[in-house]
């Protein structure tokens, strides 16, 4: 009997220890299901979380794209003023026409006769003594220095130079004119208004004055050219 009580003792021990040890097993289980649980919430959380940052980035790179895309259509769409009208009205470009029509018409015509540059003064036959010129590309440079270049040089063309004949030329090294004298005319001429006008040319009427004072239309047309980031001398256009 007392041996039968030991055994029950015996098996109760077992029993309990055997429970506790499930029951153990069974919260340690239930301990890393948990923990399982909430790493995997964390890594949704996470990932979610990486999610809406790449959204919220994307979106942010697509905002600032149209924005760079916006402004450089409203730079492309922004025109540029650089004609002459932009620059200059024409009552400045008619001032500045007047206040250079001297030296137009001094440039223009002393290269024509060939006495634009100092010489021994010799007519038909003059040695250049200007020490700036040393042959005619140095006599070109100068034309152009004032004219634009978008129009030949006149005094080379004897359809154009009323002397018929080349007013400079180098010979034994130097460089010589021709040296045309003619009488100067008692009237004065100015420019009148705008007959015309491009983005970069302006052509002036231009308009003379007898002695007796009477105006009268030369029925030609003076122009100037933008060129070089200044208004420079153009052409001469002769309706006659």
């Amino acid at each position: 009997m007392k041996r039968n009580r030991i055994i029950v003792a015996v098996l109760a021990t077992t029993l309990m220890l055997s429970g506790c040890a499930v029951s153990n097993k069974d919260t340690k289980k239930k301990t890393v299901e948990k923990v399982s649980v909430k790493k995997q919430d964390k890594s949704k959380s996470k990932k979610k979380e990486s999610k809406k940052n790449t959204k919220e980035t994307n979106e942010a790179k697509e905002e600032t794209s149209q924005e760079q895309e916006t402004q450089a259509s409203q730079v492309e769409e922004t025109p540029v003023a650089t004609g002459i009208s932009s620059m200059y009205t024409d009552e400045e470009l008619l001032t500045y026409a007047n206040d250079h029509l001297d030296d137009f018409w001094r440039t223009y015509y002393c290269f024509m006769a060939g006495t634009f540059f100092e010489g021994t003064g010799d007519f038909g036959n003059t040695l250049i003594t200007d020490p700036n010129i040393h042959s005619l590309q140095d006599v070109e440079n100068v034309w152009y220095q004032k004219f634009s270049r978008r129009y030949p040089a006149p005094y080379l063309d004897m359809n154009t130079n009323p002397y018929k004949e080349l007013p400079f030329w180098e010979e034994n090294g130097q460089v010589y004119e021709r040296y045309r004298i003619d009488g100067i005319p008692h009237v004065s001429f100015f420019f009148d208004h705008i007959m015309q006008k491009t983005d970069d040319e302006v052509w002036f009427a231009y308009y003379c004055k007898g002695p007796d004072g009477s105006i009268s239309d030369t029925q030609q047309q003076w122009s100037f050219v933008y060129e070089d980031g200044k208004l420079k001398y153009g052409t001469i256009v002769r309706n006659y």
